[in-house]
Parts: structure tokens; sequence; C-alpha cells
């Protein structure tokens, strides 16, 4: 990365005129080497390959271009993984945002802001363009940056210290032993650590102008493409306190001066051996992370994939009902459509579980009408209740308005109805019914059974558990998990003489 704004090229994307003009001038204020403008996406990647662009700074959703795609384009791209990325934007949308962060963008800034601010911004994602929170893109950048290596002689020690004599004898003591590099100042020690060859060891001293070696060392732990290079610290025995905080900002050790060459040989080496077993266990993480990823999108390409053809399925049933005639095909339509419609429920119930246990399943809350979220649902269930003549009883309110993830709640009602019509004897009655109040809308699924005492515990204590493994009926298992992260309420009333109601508290 250029060291000041002088030896930068900046690229700005935004067909906005006036916003355009404004960062232009701004960045052309800060002294910027060049500033060049793009207006279409393919454009932007052939500016960015041939002016040797170090600075982007895009706009959001534009016509041919998207902030979204040009970034996915850089970090995939060897040799413009690291550029900083500047997104500038009105737009405020928090899924979107984290989608951005999570891809790497460097700093996200939202008009209106003076030149202060945006100095400010540009200059904090020139020193770190890559956001800790992008854990994914850190671990693929260092994973090329700090190279798998198997002899303590392989590994680069950077030695930093204002005092010249003081590197040429540390240098001279280990240069047979590892490939050494040296800094006089802490700015071309980050300079050398965040470039395409960094140490995998520094020695720093502590006492240094300008930049000390605590404040160096607080900065390459705070950056992730930084923040796995082992720090050991130099130091005179009258600077305890400050050995305690070096230690407590991430150094692994410190080494007092003046310097005993078996003592510093000892302690590099230790710490070289330390640096090469982590850095096994590190690649074969890195090998198992890239596995599962490759399986979470084979997994996410096949859901997508028989979503539509499930979709496409439903759809023909649809247009091939009106000339199905006699009773016999009506039952199998009847048939195919309840296996359409439980394939489907299985498909997102195992998407969505697949998605929490990942920790990355995306809420998305929608005002939608009470009818038209549970009508089709029980619709599927048409040929249960015609094999087992059972009496199906709705009184729902289809005009009540709810807010709600339509995918999650059709899972959860239908696991609930489902379990309902499982349990119900051959000719009995199962009643859903809804009622609306000032805040919210209670839906009732009720069925005559009652739910064995085995079982009436462990379904008690699952509907305040988190825990997917208490009761063996997976639907009912299901829902209350589900409802957790819908964040309404899901509880039961079950005896012999009134049979068992399941209530769904739901936010209007």
């Amino acid at each position: 990365m250029p060291s000041n704004f002088s030896d930068i090229n900046a690229l700005v994307i935004d067909n906005n005129s006036s916003m355009r003009q404004i960062m232009v001038s701004m960045l052309r204020v800060m002294g910027m080497k060049t500033v060049i403008v793009a207006n279409s996406e393919s454009q932007c990647m052939q500016l960015i390959t041939a002016e040797n662009i170090n600075l982007v700074v895009c706009g959001w959703n534009l016509p041919k271009l998207n902030a979204l795609s040009v970034l996915k384009k850089l970090r995939d791209n060897e040799n413009t993984m690291k550029t900083p990325f500047v997104i500038v934007s009105t737009m405020i949308e928090q899924d979107l945002i984290k989608q951005a962060i999570a891809m790497g963008v460097s700093e996200y800034l939202v008009p209106p802001f003076n030149k202060k601010i945006f100095e400010k911004r540009i200059n904090k994602a020139l020193k770190m363009p890559i956001q800790a929170s992008a854990t994914s893109l850190s671990r693929t950048i260092n994973s090329k940056r700090f190279s798998q290596k198997v002899h303590c002689g392989e590994l680069n020690v950077l030695v930093v210290d204002d005092i010249a004599d003081n590197i040429a004898i540390i240098k001279e003591l280990i240069k047979d032993k590892y490939r050494v590099k040296a800094a006089l100042n802490a700015k071309t020690a980050m300079k050398i650590c965040l470039s395409d060859l960094p140490p995998d060891l520094i020695l720093l001293d502590i006492m240094m102008p300008e930049v000390d070696g605590l404040t160096l060392c607080k900065q390459l732990k705070e950056n992730p493409l930084t923040q796995n290079i082992v720090v050991i610290f130099l130091t005179a025995l009258s600077e305890t306190e400050d050995v305690v905080k070096g230690l407590s900002l991430g150094a692994v050790d410190y080494i007092t001066k003046p310097i005993v060459p078996a003592i510093l040989l000892a302690r590099i080496e230790v710490h070289s051996k330390i640096i090469l077993n982590q850095r096994t266990i590190q690649g074969q993480i890195d090998d198992f992370l890239q596995k599962n990823e490759i399986f979470v999108q084979y997994n996410d390409n096949t859901y997508n994939k028989l979503t539509r053809l499930l979709h496409d399925s439903a759809e023909t049933l649809i247009e091939l009902s009106p000339t199905v005639n006699t009773k016999p095909s009506r039952r199998s339509l009847s048939q195919l459509k309840y296996n359409i419609g439980m394939s489907t429920l299985l498909l997102d119930s195992g998407h969505v579980l697949a998605k929490l246990q990942q920790n990355n399943y995306t809420l998305t809350l929608t005002k939608e009408k009470l009818g038209n979220l549970l009508f089709p649902i029980l619709s599927i269930f048409d040929f249960i209740i015609a094999s087992k003549n059972i009496e199906a009883f709705d009184n729902i309110d289809e005009s009540i308005n709810i807010n709600c993830d339509k995918k999650l709640l059709g899972i959860i009602f239908a696991c609930l109805y489902l379990n309902a019509l499982d349990v119900a004897p051959r000719g009995s009655k199962v009643s859903i019914t809804s009622a609306s109040y000032q805040d919210f809308v209670l839906i009732k699924i009720h069925n005559i059974t009652e739910i064995p005492e085995e079982a009436l515990d462990k379904i008690a204590h699952l509907s305040h558990s988190n825990k997917t493994n208490e009761v063996n009926d997976m639907s009912i298992n299901l829902a209350f998990l589900v409802m957790n992260i819908l964040q309404g309420e899901l509880y039961f009333h079950s005896s012999k003489e009134f049979g068992t109601t399941f209530y769904l508290k739901l936010p209007c």
C-alpha cells in the first residue's frame, strides 16, 4: 500500500454527477496522485487493471453497476483483493450492509458528510483495507501471504529498532538461521507487514521516537492482515511496566537489553517452532473450512433447484386439476399435491436448520394477510384429511395482518397441523381458529387426542428451551425451535377431557 496520498491512484464510481464531483474534489484536495472516474462495471474493472488503482470509492446501486458485484470481483482477484474499497450510499438496509462487510468492504459512508469525515474514513480504509469482521476474506488473503513453511530457516524475521547498530548486532546473530529484514521506524515496519511478503516474527524495540513499539504492536493486532504476526519485544530492564502492557496488547515474549546471544537465539527458536506448529494446524482448519464452504454452496444450489422443480410441479398440478374428472384420478391428484407439499416442507425445514446451525439465517419480516399464509398450507393436507375421514374445521379471519417471516411461520404452522392430523383418530375433528388483539394475533390448533404422559414433560420443557433433542416428535420439536427464531410465543394445553390445543401468539 502506498505510504502517503501522493502515491495513490483513486477511482471514483458514481452516476450521480453532483456526488461524484464532490468526491473527486475532496480526493484531489487530499493530494491524491490521480483521480479517475468510471460509469459502468466493465469500465471500472478495465481501469483498475490498467491504471494500477489502489483506492476505489463507489456508489451503491447504479445503472450498469452494482457496488457488491464490483467488490466481489476485486476480492476474488489475487492482484486486487487488498485494494481499499469504500461504498458511499444513503441506502442503509441492514442485511445488505452486513453482506458488504462480509465481502470485505473497507468503509461505508452515508451522505451528507464533510471533508474532515471523508478524509478520516479514506485514511482508515487505506490503513485497514479489510475489516476484522470479514473473517473468511482475511483468512483467504493471509493464507496466500503467510505461505506454508516446514523449517525454521524459512521464516521471515523483522527487526525494528531506531538505532542501526542494534539492528546490525541482531542481524549478525540470526542471519544464518532466518530470513532477516529490518526497519528503523514503525511506519516502515507497518509497510513491510502489509506487503505480500510479511514477517512471521517481529523483534520490536519498545522505545522509539514518533510511534513507539507499544503503539505499533496495538496497530498490528487490530489489523486482520497483520494480527497473526508474532511480536517479541526488545526492552531495557527498567521498562517492566511497558513489558506488561505490551504482553496485554498481544506480544508473546520479551528479551532484555543488552542482548545475550544464547537467550536471543533460544527465544526465537522456541517461538519459531510454535509458529510452524500453528501454521500446520491452521492449514488443516482452512482446508476443512474450504471444503465446508463448498458443501454449503452445493447445498444452497441444490435447495434452489429443488425448490424451483417443486414449484413448477405444483403449478402443473393446478393446470391439470380442471381436466381431472374421475374420483380415483382426483384422489391421485390430491396425493400428488400432498407429496409435493410435504417435500417442499421437508426441504425448507432442512434448509432453515442448516442455516441456523451455521448462524447464517437472515430473518425477513413482512406484513402478510393471515389467510394468504395459512390457506395454501391447509390445502396441502386435504389428502390426509380425506384418507382418515377427519372433519377439518377452520375459523380464520383471513383479513388479519401479521408481521412475520413467511417461511418460518409456514414451517411452524405446517409442523403443528401435521402433528394434529397424525395423532387424530379416524373420523375425529381437528380445528384451527384465529383471534386478533391489540398487539398480537392468536392462532389455535386443536385435536381431541391427549399428549401421552411420558411425552408431556419433555414437550413442556421444550417450550422453555432452545434444544432440539428433547422429544421424539420432530414436527413439534422443529416448531418450538423455529418459533424461538421468529420471536413469537408457542405453548399448549393437553388433557384427557379437552384434548390438545397449541397456541401460536404472533405480533401484529
